[in-house]
């Protein structure tokens, strides 16, 4: 061993050694037909504390010793560099275990480790259940990783726009696939769902993948829980949560008490009419407004005589006539006297479920609660409540005919994808907005882990496991939806902590990790890091990730596009791995100008004018291009 090292530790501290090298011509050498070549940084050391315990180290660092002040020193130091190499773990009786129990000492001398080494700390499992991503940046090995490692732990993949990770995303997801040409392996039991935010996952297997847009299916809105809800509206806390509350709780009251919408109106109007902070005119306008379709010719009567210029009757015999009508009408719908009909209201609420089945019907139910709110002088409600109705009414413009359709087949079709028939369930996220998109992961997810706790409780075991792939995760698991009173990210979180114990594991794969949920982030057990340049996200993942040192993180900023820097729990030690997924990449491929703008030589310029001035006038425009 003594004439095969290259260097001797002069320097030994808990995070590193320092190397010092007297000759470096010295250091490749072939030694019973196996070539030993220094590659440079990323290599991993050997330190042979006996044959057969030994410290691995990786090197992080090469550099020259100072030049000497004087000519007479000069022989003396001409030759030696020093490396720096980080501590990754020790190998004792063939068995690799990540970290350091102990450590070599000054003077030690160090060896290049050999292949057998490097397998064993790089090939984790059979080839019965392993997946491959790509070889080593410093050496020729794939290394095996375990997929019940892999697959038992949540997962990021992180890096910017065109850095590989979706390639590297879908180059998991095939090589999943490939485990079905495994006759011990059935393949159907695997369970993944994908959602898929810029239709990039197509080419996945059709025997083993269904897939749908999500504006192809529905969700029975009363299903959706109060969270939901929050999720898909967003209200402030002070007023729009409350009012959205009650409105959910009086749209599900009104489903079966389909006649209380009358008398609610009715109370509404006559609390409005003794209510002196209202200008008549608009007041008359509403108290019309609210009596209208009451079967009472005796109001309606009334209603002839109210004077819009002062607020009130003429002559004044109608004004009694009118109130002792309207309390007559209240009693004769609820059996209750009109001054107790309002708490009436209240305890029927109190017991209810927030549900409703329609848009329409919550429509129409925060209407009511804002009449209520009106009626006892709260004159400024529904200005604070402007833009929850806002929202109320894109939902039902946008969604009412796809995503929150009353189509039971729809409604069906999303059901049975819940059931995972197949191996990968696809959604198709494109051109949904973000609060929606938060939340429909979040009632996926919530249906999921709930079936799951409640298989957990039946049967006391866990038959099924399910992987979610959430692409773009920082546009809905965001630290910034955590930030507000409303915990819009609480779903991801728990399943974050406790998805573990359930079958439930998150692969997130996102571009700004710095906007990512840091608990959920932080709660992953494995990281593939692609090239990260922005400092917010590179502190962010100094914050997270356990298993990266300075150097690592530094060296994300110039990894090249498809190289990615793997880390965690499932994998032995951090590797720097070149993920071989060409193939894969396609979909996410960077449109060129090169390959756009060439001139199709073939094509005679003024038809081509004119086939595109007929295809954009078929879109309603008319422009010239190219003109």
């Amino acid at each position: 061993m003594i004439k095969h090292a290259f260097g001797v530790i002069t320097k030994v501290f808990f995070r590193k050694i320092v190397i010092e090298v007297p000759d470096t011509t010295l250091i490749q050498h072939n030694y019973q037909g196996s070539l030993y070549m220094l590659n440079g940084l990323n290599d991993f050391i050997t330190i042979y504390d006996n044959g057969m315990h030994k410290y691995i180290y990786q090197i992080t660092g090469l550099y020259e010793q100072e030049k000497p002040l004087n000519e007479q020193e000069q022989s003396k130091f001409s030759q030696k560099a020093f490396f720096e190499a980080a501590p990754v773990g020790e190998i004792l009786h063939d068995r690799f275990e990540y970290g350091l129990a102990t450590f070599p000492v000054i003077g030690e001398e160090t060896f290049l480790t050999n292949v057998n080494d490097i397998k064993t700390m790089l090939v984790l499992s059979d080839d019965k259940m392993s997946i491959r991503f790509g070889k080593l940046t410093t050496q020729d090995i794939i290394p095996k990783i375990s997929v019940d490692s892999i697959l038992t732990n949540h997962m990021s993949v992180l890096g910017n726009t065109g850095s590989g990770k979706s390639t590297t995303v879908r180059k998991l997801l095939n090589e999943i696939t490939k485990l079905k040409d495994n006759p011990m392996i059935d393949i159907s039991k695997a369970n993944f769902f994908i959602f898929d935010v810029h239709g990039e996952y197509t080419e996945l297997p059709p025997e083993l993948t269904v897939s749908k847009k999500v504006n192809d299916i529905s969700i029975n809105l009363q299903n959706l829980t109060t969270e939901d809800w929050m999720n898909l509206l967003q209200p402030s806390h002070a007023t729009q949560r409350p009012v959205l509350l009650n409105a959910l709780k009086l749209a599900n009251h009104l489903d079966s008490n389909n006649n209380d919408v009358l008398w609610i109106k009715a109370f509404c109007a006559l609390q409005l009419f003794n209510s002196q902070s209202t200008d008549a005119v608009p007041k008359r306008a509403k108290i019309k407004g609210l009596l209208e379709g009451i079967d009472s010719p005796k109001i309606n009567e009334c209603l002839n005589y109210y004077d819009a210029q002062f607020g009130n009757f003429k002559p004044n015999s109608y004004d009694e006539t009118f109130r002792s009508e309207i309390k007559d009408y209240v009693k004769n719908k609820t059996g209750y006297e009109y001054d107790d009909v309002h708490s009436y209201l209240i305890g029927c609420l109190e017991s209810t479920e927030c549900k409703t089945k329609t848009i329409k019907d919550l429509k129409l139910a925060v209407d009511l609660v804002l009449l209520l709110e009106e009626s006892k002088g709260n004159s400024q409600i529904r200005t604070f409540c402007s833009t929850l109705m806002t929202r109320i009414d894109n939902l039902e413009a946008t969604y009412s005919d796809n995503l929150f359709s009353e189509d039971f087949t729809r409604q069906a079709e999303l059901e049975d994808m819940l059931l995972t028939k197949k191996t990968f369930t696809v959604f198709d996220c494109t051109f949904i907005d973000d609060d929606v998109l938060l939340f429909f992961t979040n009632y996926v997810l919530r249906n999921i882990f709930n079936k799951q706790l409640e298989m957990k409780r039946v049967i006391g075991s866990i038959t099924k496991s399910y992987n979610f792939v959430f692409d773009e995760a920082h546009k809905y698991i965001s630290e910034k939806n955590e930030d507000n009173i409303v915990d819009y990210s609480k779903m991801f979180r728990t399943v974050a902590k406790e998805g573990r114990k359930f079958g439930v594991f998150l692969i997130l794969s996102s571009q700004r990790p710095g906007e990512l949920s840091k608990t959920v982030l932080s709660q992953c057990n494995n990281y593939i890091l692609h090239r990260i340049r922005n400092n917010v996200d590179l502190e962010q993942m100094r914050k997270s990730i356990p298993y990266i040192n300075d150097g690592q993180l530094n060296r994300l900023s110039f990894l090249r596009t498809g190289v990615a820097l793997i880390v965690g729990d499932s994998f032995a030690i951090p590797m720097e791995v070149k993920i071989d997924g060409e193939e894969f990449g396609e979909p996410s491929k960077t449109v060129l100008p090169s390959e756009i703008w060439i001139k199709d030589l073939q094509t005679d310029p003024v038809d081509s004018h004119k086939e595109e001035e007929m295809i954009i006038g078929e879109q309603g425009h008319k422009y010239t291009l190219g003109r």
